[in-house]
């Protein structure tokens, strides 16, 4: 049977809800709006929702140059993503990172929505990772991704996930920018590279899982089960396997790809 691009969701703002798209524009850095703007710390850390789940409360949404905010409690702000804002060196699970710090309104609002003190940064022309203090020119510059820039996970997969739980969780809780309905559970694992109309992306790992797939994404509470991070560990470790789900990509072309794509197996490698 044919695997199928089931959704597609994209986050401008780092750990915020998700939007589900009909159709996506891809680059070598990722989903066009994709973790665009991160908020950071004072010193200047980049944080998520792991330390923060509220974050994962916040609607955000990039049109015409604009950021659109909104809070769990419906309080909206527009922020203008000018590129010529004062540039900062942020760090990223110990990598640093490039951006824009945007000012004005936007650090207050963040800042009383997370009850802190935070501000916001922009991923602008000339951001991106660095070497010591220089752009990292060798490969594409990623957005405020932690891995690679696009993330896929497969509906068999998660729904043998679910078999195992007490009850059931959507693809929300894995935050993936690619939901296909594939023909096998844990089938990706094995792919190295895809192609979905035309756009070719090749598999750069498995992607690794943590505390966040814990955190219910409409309430922003964790799990205190730790599920299902729990029972994803004991399938994985009971196959002698790094507790991962989904698949990290990188694309090597540009294009659009669009909910209803056929998603081809350019290649794989054979299972364990």
């Amino acid at each position: 049977m044919a695997t199928i691009v089931t959704d597609i969701y994209e986050y401008p703002l780092k750990s915020s809800k998700g939007n589900r798209l009909k159709r996506a524009e891809i680059g070598l850095s990722g989903l066009k709006n994709d973790r665009k703007v991160a908020v950071i710390d004072n010193g200047n850390r980049i944080i998520t929702g792991r330390d923060f789940p509220e974050l994962v409360r916040i609607s955000s949404e990039i049109k015409n140059g604009r950021l659109i905010l909104k809070s769990p409690d419906e309080v909206s702000i527009p922020v203008i993503l000018y590129s010529d804002y004062a540039d900062k060196t942020a760090t990223l699970f110990g990598k640093k990172v490039a951006g824009a710090v945007l000012t004005g309104d936007s650090s207050q609002w963040i800042s009383d929505v997370l009850k802190g003190n935070f501000r916001l940064i922009y991923f602008a022309a000339g951001s991106g990772p660095l070497v010591g203090n220089r752009l990292r020119k060798k490969e594409p510059c990623t957005t405020y991704v932690d891995s690679a820039p696009v993330h896929l996970i497969n509906l068999k997969t998660l729904a043998y996930l679910n078999s195992k739980l007490p009850y059931k969780v959507g693809p929300e809780n894995f935050r993936p920018n690619i939901v296909v309905d594939g023909d096998e559970p844990f089938e990706e694992d094995y792919w190295t590279e895809i192609s979905i109309n035309g756009c070719r992306l090749k598999v750069q790992e498995r992607t690794k899982r943590c505390i966040f797939i814990t955190i219910n994404p409409k309430t922003a509470l964790k799990n205190p089960n730790i599920e299902p991070l729990s029972t994803l560990a004991r399938i994985r470790r009971s196959n002698n396997q790094a507790i991962t789900f989904g698949i990290d990509l990188a694309p090597i072309n540009q294009g659009f790809i669009y909910v209803g794509d056929n998603v081809i197996i350019r290649s794989a490698v054979e299972g364990e």
